[in-house]
């Protein structure tokens, strides 16, 4: 995202371009915010470095504090679904004016994701799965089979981190669950099956 050491002020510049790269942009439809809720917190934080500007009371501090933390929330929203939507693609990562991060990629498939497991959770009718992330992996496919003679898997997500909530699922269930990892030569085999629980 290249956002951190960026001062409240620099932000707006940063911002602004992101914004442009994705206002029209087909490759990359439905950002969450959206366009116009994220140029509302740009033109936020610019009020705000106006009024610290004008006079550095505490109040004015604190409400360029706020506006400064929402626009990098929402910066790091957009990073996650460039990312997510492009599949790793340069070209699509550029488009959002966002810079692509250079780092040796392993050749080859990746191994499957390890350790799938789920923890506890009080939302009822959810699964929070987590798993071991391997750090060639670009995104990574949760998949879903309500049985296991045999598996039917259904693709039901993809992240960047190494948890997903599967939610909506009738309470007190069990279903299967399975992941893949996306790297530079495609997608893994799937991890071993674990078989979880939607909270009640």
């Amino acid at each position: 995202m290249n956002t951190s050491g960026l001062s409240a002020v620099a932000l707006v510049p940063k911002a602004q371009s992101l914004h442009d790269g994705m206002v029209g942009n087909v490759q990359l439809p439905n950002p969450i915010p959206t366009p116009a809720e994220f140029q509302a917190l740009i033109d936020t934080l610019v009020t705000a470095n106006a009024n610290v500007d004008a006079n550095k009371g505490p109040a004015e501090i604190f409400a360029r504090s706020e506006a400064d933390t929402a626009l990098r929330n929402a910066i790091r929203a957009w990073a996650g679904y460039v990312q997510a939507a492009s599949l790793g693609n340069p070209v699509v990562i550029r488009s959002a004016n966002f810079d692509v991060a250079k780092r040796p990629t392993r050749v080859g498939e990746l191994p499957p994701p390890q350790n799938l497991g789920a923890r506890l959770t009080n939302f009822t009718g959810r699964v929070a799965l987590h798993w071991k992330r391997d750090p060639d992996a670009d995104m990574n496919h949760v998949f879903m089979s309500t049985s296991n003679a045999p598996f039917n898997w259904q693709l039901i997500g993809a992240t960047t981190k190494s948890r997903f909530n599967a939610d909506s699922l009738e309470p007190g269930t069990f279903n299967w669950f399975a992941v893949s990892a996306l790297g530079a030569a495609g997608e893994s085999s799937k991890s071993e099956p674990c078989l979880v629980m939607a909270a009640a």
